[in-house]
């Protein structure tokens, strides 16, 4: 499944033309226990309420490849929501067995909501340009799952009846935190060996790992971690303040390409820290030892700017600028140098680049 795959399903989520047939929920207090559950029709809901449905698998659906959301390989299909994607009748009953393991598989503190809805595309022709020709042979069908954590509201005042008083407080569904969608879509068909999976929740993993028989944790990593083991990766290669501008500029430059992969691959960043200018001898053993399996999605490290920190200052510099930033050592000190051209703003207040260099030379 690739950005092109995903942005097609979350764009027929939002329309319109209604592709979801049913929604199973099941609302879950703090202390693990299912308050409430239903199964339903989408289009036999108020207008107001299917709004809020879609918006919720839209929320659900907007995800980042390789960066929230990852394509995980399956060895075998999951026959368990196959059976529920051809399910007929609309029985509670028949969500048991899913229930029981969500229940037994994801942790939390705070009240949730849970659904499993099952989507209905008809996946129309296109032509090699890309144009949508017509209604394809093609069914997709599809099962979306989310959890939205419930939040007290805030303490307000209200009108309530008759007289201004304070209202009470309610559990308020919030947007999702955690999803998957199954069976894949996947070059425009459907791919029961492989499942799409966000998650912003490290409690989601023995639930994912448990309903699709992962013997590893294929949550998605979380984008803090993910840049702190790519931080940790280059600074046991004695980066200079030079490389490690040029290795992220080469980053930038490598995820603008049209092809290029979501996820950095480690020959992809080998070749980039090569042509850095820094050593790759020990490079496979520093990778294995920091990133290992952890996917490192380019879109979370390819930042906009090289940004240089010290104990006493901050210099931001736009990535296409990189190559400006210098060191110098000057009377026995080093120094992070950068071109003074053109205006020089302190605190707002512009200062002519001129003046400065006329100011140390009557010094």
């Amino acid at each position: 499944m690739d950005k092109s795959d995903l942005k097609e399903i979350r764009k027929v989520v939002k329309s319109k033309d209604t592709v979801v047939d049913w929604i199973y929920g099941v609302y879950v207090n703090a202390d693990n226990v299912p308050v409430w559950e239903n199964v339903e029709k989408l289009i036999g809901m108020e207008e107001a309420e299917q709004f809020r449905y879609q918006t919720l698998f839209s929320k659900a659906l907007s995800t980042r490849l390789g960066r929230d959301s990852f394509p995980i390989q399956m060895e075998s299909q999951n026959e368990e929501l196959l059976a529920l994607r051809k399910m007929k009748g609309l029985s509670v009953s028949e969500f048991t067995g899913f229930r029981d393991s969500l229940l037994a598989g994801y942790a939390h503190t705070d009240p949730y909501y849970a659904t499993l809805t099952k989507i209905v595309y008809d996946v129309p022709t296109k032509s090699k340009d890309g144009r949508k020709l017509e209604d394809g042979d093609l069914v997709y069908q599809a099962l979306l799952f989310a959890i939205s954590p419930a939040k007290l509201t805030q303490p307000a005042l209200g009108f309530d009846e008759d007289r201004v008083t304070e209202l009470d407080r309610r559990w308020q569904i919030g947007n999702p935190v955690s999803s998957f969608l199954y069976p894949a879509f996947d070059g425009r068909l459907e791919n029961r060996n492989e499942v799409l999976v966000h998650s912003a929740a490290p409690d989601e993993e023995d639930f994912i790992n448990g309903l699709f028989h992962l013997e590893e944790s294929h949550v998605p990593v979380g984008v803090k971690a993910q840049k702190e083991v790519f931080s940790e990766l280059l600074g046991q290669m004695d980066c200079t303040v030079e490389t490690a501008a040029a290795i992220t500029e080469n980053i930038v430059e490598k995820a603008a390409e049209e092809d290029a992969s979501p996820v950095l691959e480690k020959e992809t960043l080998r070749r980039i820290v090569s042509a850095a200018g820094l050593g790759t001898e020990d490079f496979d053993e520093m990778y294995d030892d920091t990133v290992g399996d952890t996917p490192i999605a380019m879109d979370v490290i390819a930042e906009p700017y090289v940004t240089v920190r010290t104990d006493a200052a901050l210099v931001k510099l736009p990535v296409d600028k990189a190559q400006l930033v210098e060191t110098r050592r000057i009377d026995g000190r080093d120094y992070i140098l950068i071109p003074a051209d053109g205006t020089v703003t302190v605190n707002g207040v512009a200062v002519s680049a001129a003046d400065i260099a006329r100011e140390n030379i009557e010094k």
